[in-house]
């Protein structure tokens, strides 16, 4: 890994250190209802119906989906640039006694043996790494015959003008309406650290399903999340509803 790669790096994860307190709280981030857990269980059913599956979290954050996964009966493995996003998983598991392991990593370059998982997620991750297609393709060796790659993610910012107007608009009813800091929950990326990351405003569809197939992954398939952006909206300030009309998707590929 390069000195510049190393340095991206460690802004990435100190941004996320800040976050990590008021990242729960985030519709979108945190579950904030029995609906919206339910409406992700389902979610995933369809993509992993198995039960006792071998699940890496890459990029877990605060583990609220690797919890998840545990309560579906899985065997969960979450890890995180952030160290203190990982010390609040920690203390989630703890308190609801859930059997998973959370450990610092780096979600480009896992360091774990070829065919070890059944599974590879990730979610709203692939925006902020420096080397996208490259994480897919180790993703990909990770994963034992039939395994998947899982990733769900968007596009919030085209870099059009009109997606601007609908974010500053969003930001500004939150703030006004609501009295609700806007940002909290974000990391709030510097320009300087925007111009590092290839999918700054979000990874497009088309361009994932470009990373699986690079990574040898067959029988890609996308699918409907309807149900959960539902569930999160109702639980959403009126500025971010305003914001959330961007593409959002789940996607996977078999091994």
């Amino acid at each position: 890994m390069s000195s510049s790669e190393i340095q991206i790096k460690e802004m990435v994860a100190h941004k996320w250190d800040l976050a990590s307190e008021t990242f729960d709280t985030h519709a979108g981030h945190g579950i904030q209802s029995k609906k919206e857990r339910d409406a992700w269980k389902y979610a995933f059913l369809k993509v992993f119906p198995e039960k006792g599956l071998k699940i890496l979290d890459v990029g877990c954050g605060t583990g609220e989906l690797s919890l998840l996964f545990a309560e579906m009966g899985h065997e969960v493995t979450g890890i995180d640039i952030s160290r203190k996003m990982l010390k609040t998983a920690e203390s989630k598991a703890e308190a609801c006694r859930a059997n998973v392991t959370f450990e610092e990593g780096d979600a480009e370059n896992p360091h774990f043996d070829a065919s070890s998982f059944d599974i590879v997620f990730s979610r709203h991750l692939l925006w902020t790494l420096p080397n996208p297609k490259k994480a897919v393709v180790n993703w990909g060796k990770m994963l034992r015959k039939d395994g998947k790659v899982v990733i769900i993610d968007g596009v919030w910012d085209n870099g059009t003008l009109a997606s601007r107007v609908r974010r500053n608009a969003g930001a500004l009813v939150t703030l006004l309406v609501e009295r609700k800091d806007p940002k909290k929950g974000h990391a709030g990326y510097s320009d300087e650290l925007k111009a590092q990351l290839p999918h700054a405003g979000g990874a497009p569809l088309e361009k994932v399903k470009e990373y699986l197939s690079s990574a040898g992954l067959e029988n890609i398939r996308i699918f409907d999340l309807k149900d959960v952006r539902k569930a999160q909206k109702e639980k959403m300030p009126l500025g971010e509803r305003i914001v959330r009309s961007h593409q959002y998707y789940l996607i996977c590929g078999r091994k």
